[in-house]
């Protein structure tokens, strides 16, 4: 006969916990040991990389969580976060009856969540795992479907009864639940029938139409981004120190501004819209500034016709062109990267 169990899940940060542990107990160490100060620089960079998905988060936690390898002896250091930082947690879940049907599931790490497993006695603990002797993560990063795969793991015959979070990151288990409800601060929705305002609505209806078709609406939304770049730097260029009168310094504008919006949509382009998995990066590149180069000349000649050869060349008209430019040159950016540069097999 086979027996599943029922359990009752719980996301920690923003659900269980006000706020981020993650965030407060790094500030707790940088109090206890300053010179973690020096490190971070190396945080931020790193913070940048994973945002370019240059990095993975686990090596970002890595390099946050460093500090550990310095703790002499840890669980005094967690135990006495926790006793600046247990008035965090939520009522309705510090003072339900019991806890022996609840498992804790996070992507904060297992080091500083065990205490309140063990002084809550909950039933079990699924979170991130680290070496404390070198900070690195073990494993995958608990989050999102990860934790749909550590709880089955965890629990092959286990049924998720009831599911509490706060975050749209944990619908992949939210759909596991018979139940699934979203917390706010300490007050408990049915996440289904959860009426938020309008502000939230709008952006859940628009965050629902970027995933029915993610790398067209990215690369509009790159697109605008790489537009404001290029025309931020020929602005900036044309109306200080070039005068878009004189035929060679409304090119050289024209050259600059490209660069530095080749430069930019090339990194977006490839980690954001078309999420490239190619090893070789110089050809991708090459082929990619090939492609802007046709677009470049498309550009160039589009403003020296109607700037410099029609002498439409007073502000308004230079603001004019340059945006139907951009128009333009973002549609045939786009077919050259899909076709030739990020094909994908």
């Amino acid at each position: 006969m086979v027996i599943f169990m029922k359990y009752d899940v719980y996301d920690f940060d923003g659900t269980i916990y006000d706020g981020d542990s993650g965030i407060d107990i790094f500030f707790f160490a940088l109090k206890k040991y300053p010179k973690i100060i020096l490190r971070i620089p190396l945080i931020i960079w790193m913070g940048l990389l994973k945002l370019l998905k240059i990095k993975k988060i686990e090596d970002f936690k890595k390099v946050v969580f460093a500090f550990v390898k310095d703790v002499d002896d840890i669980d005094s250091f967690v135990e006495e976060f926790w006793k600046n930082h247990e008035k965090k947690l939520k009522s309705f879940w510090v003072n339900k009856r019991t806890h022996s049907r609840d498992v804790i599931i996070s992507a904060s790490c297992v080091f500083w969540l065990n205490y309140i497993k063990e002084k809550y006695d909950v039933h079990a603990l699924i979170a991130t795992e680290m070496d404390l002797t070198t900070g690195e993560v073990v494993g995958n990063n608990c989050h999102g479907k990860e934790k749909v795969k550590l709880f089955y793991s965890e629990f092959p015959k286990g049924i998720v009864d009831k599911m509490y979070t706060d975050s749209i990151n944990d619908l992949p288990l939210i759909e596991e639940a018979r139940e699934g409800y979203l917390v706010k601060k300490n007050k408990i929705y049915n996440y289904y029938s959860y009426k938020p305002n309008f502000i939230v609505r709008f952006w859940r209806w628009g965050w629902g139409i970027y995933h029915k078709n993610e790398e067209f609406w990215s690369y509009i939304v790159v697109g605008l981004l790489t537009t404001i770049v290029s025309i931020a730097v020929k602005w900036g260029l044309l109306f200080t120190i070039l005068d878009a009168k004189k035929e060679i310094e409304l090119q050289i504008a024209i050259i600059i501004s490209w660069i530095a919006a080749v430069l930019f949509a090339y990194v977006t382009n490839r980690f954001y819209v078309f999420k490239s998995k190619s090893k070789d990066l110089l050809k991708e590149f090459t082929s990619f500034v090939g492609s802007r180069i046709l677009t470049l000349l498309m550009e160039m000649f589009i403003m020296w016709f109607f700037i410099t050869f029609l002498k439409l060349d007073t502000k308004v008209w230079v603001i004019i062109w340059t945006v139907i430019c951009q128009v333009l040159i973002t549609l045939f950016n786009y077919i050259f990267s899909k076709i030739f540069v990020f094909k994908k097999k």
